[in-house]
Parts: structure tokens; sequence; C-alpha cells
């Protein structure tokens, strides 16, 4: 008669050792791509200069468009940059509906910010329960295969290195992303700040 778990025909046996470690790197190599593309991408979003964002309210109330873009475009490449860049771009031009234009592109830049945090978060979350999942085949493998066995051996080495690997890789990415989620707040205060001291000199 058949039964799951046990020895000679069990189900945990036929489930190779290293298939959760080999899903655990994957799920890290992943994890720790999206860590190292989105530091260098905020790493990159250096908040405007006040004493820069000064001299962009004063050519925004001489109506110095070109000026005001160009000092923007070489002072940061912030969130608040593009999006006053494309506001005095439009002001330039005498183009119309510029309230929706700089709003659509402020959603862009935050959608921009967003991108690949929730599959960080999710790394961090199920990078444990792997672990955990492997900690559980690793105990019933070594039940199965019954104390003292080389099989008993191999699933206790199972349990402990899946569970290691899989806190390994959700601390770091858990941190990450919450730093990143910090830098995004950060951002978006600064573009929501930076939009209410300058839109009004455009739409005079």
């Amino acid at each position: 008669m058949f039964f799951p778990f046990a020895k000679s025909d069990s189900i945990i046996s036929a489930v190779p050792p290293e298939t959760i470690p080999i899903l655990i790197i994957f799920v890290s190599i992943v994890g720790f791509t999206i860590i190292i593309e989105r530091l260098v991408y905020f790493w990159k979003l250096k908040p405007i200069p006040q004493e820069d964002l000064k001299k962009v309210r004063v050519y925004a109330k001489e109506k110095k468009w070109d000026d005001a873009k160009d000092l923007l475009a070489q002072k940061s490449i912030a969130p608040a940059s593009v999006v006053l860049q494309l506001a005095f771009d439009l002001k330039r031009r005498n183009a119309d509906d510029i309230q929706d234009d700089i709003r659509q592109e402020g959603f862009r830049q935050i959608a921009l910010m967003e991108k690949y945090l929730t599959s960080l978060g999710t790394i961090a979350t199920i990078a444990p329960l792997l672990g955990v999942l492997g900690t559980v085949i690793g105990i019933v493998r070594s039940f199965a295969e019954g104390a003292g066995t080389k099989g008993a051996e191999v699933g206790i080495s199972e349990a402990l290195i899946t569970t290691a690997m899989g806190l390994g890789v959700a601390i770091p990415a858990y941190i990450f992303y919450n730093y990143f989620s910090r830098s995004k707040e950060e951002r978006t205060i600064e573009l929501e700040n930076v939009t209410d001291l300058v839109l009004p000199h455009l739409l005079k």
C-alpha cells in the first residue's frame, strides 16, 4: 500500500535536495539585480540645490524660461527638475493645457521611481517562505529516510541551508525596499513643493 511519506515511496525523496536552493538563488539574482539598478537610479536623483532653486524662481518671475530650463538641466535630473524643465519649455512655446501636461509628467516620474519596487517587496516576502518550505521538506525527508541514513543527513542539511539562504536574501531585500520607498517619498515631496513654488509664476 502506498503512503506518501513512507521511506521507499516518499514523494519528498523524489524532489532533488537542490530544488529549493536553486529557486532561492534565482530569486536572489533577480533581487540583487533590482537593488543595483535602483541604487544607480536613485543615486542620480540629486535634489535641486536651494540656491539654484532661488535662481529658478527669479528667472520664472522675469519670464526667462530658457535660462531657468538650462540651469535645471545642468544641476539636477531629479523628478522635480524634469517636471520644471518641461513646464518652462511648454511656457516658452506658449502651449495650451500646461497644468495637465505637468501633472501627467509628474505621474510619469513617480511611476519611474516606483519601478521594480513591488517586485523587490515581493522578493523580500517570498524568500523566507521559500526557506521555510525548504526547511519543512528537509525535515520530512530526514524522517522519511530514517535516522542514521545518508538521506536523513541530506534532509537536515537541506533544512538548515535553505533557512539561511532564504533569510540571507530576504533581509537585504527588505532593507533596500524600505530605503528605496523612503527615497521615492522624499523625491515626491520635493516634486510637490517645488511645483507649488514655481507653478504660480508660469500660470500668470
